[in-house]
């Protein structure tokens, strides 16, 4: 990790690698935990395969919309997945403002999950600017969401 350039977030989820790919690689779950409480999901794609679309959009409470469009990279069963804001699906160029990579593992550990989420820019500008956004308290949030969900798909 480049402390220069990247954000991550690590946390212990109660449940089975099996069960937090699950609430991945289904649109109706990632829709439950995507986003912070009380903001909602809509889950417009999910190719969860390397080429494949990931779509979004999350609606605030004043009713304003947040849509991003992305493409996996790399996806890795129960392990991995990697996807890039600087495309969209099938390897199209994507415009976006503050492009960047996450890099999502997931490790089994006993009685759970060691979940981290890393995203990767293209430089400190644009990693102070996702820092500013909220990104350790919302991307922190929304992973205990997810393990809330994946416990109970356990």
């Amino acid at each position: 990790m480049d402390n220069h350039k990247d954000l991550s977030v690590s946390h212990f989820i109660q449940a089975p690698c099996a069960a937090v790919w699950l609430a991945w690689e289904k649109p109706e779950y990632l829709a439950r935990w995507w986003a912070p409480s009380p903001i909602q999901t809509t889950v417009h794609q999910l190719d969860l395969r390397p080429g494949g679309a990931f779509n979004s959009t999350m609606r605030m409470e004043d009713g304003s919309e947040f849509g991003g469009e992305a493409c996996f990279l790399d996806v890795v069963k129960h392990e991995r997945i990697v996807w890039t804001s600087a495309l969209q699906g099938g390897w199209r160029p994507n415009k976006d403002d503050m492009p960047f990579t996450a890099i999502i593992t997931m490790e089994q550990r006993p009685g759970g999950t060691q979940y981290t989420a890393t995203a990767m820019h293209q430089n400190d500008e644009d990693r102070k600017k996702h820092a500013d956004m909220g990104f350790v308290d919302g991307w922190t949030l929304c992973i205990r969401q997810l393990g809330v969900l994946a416990q109970q798909l356990a």
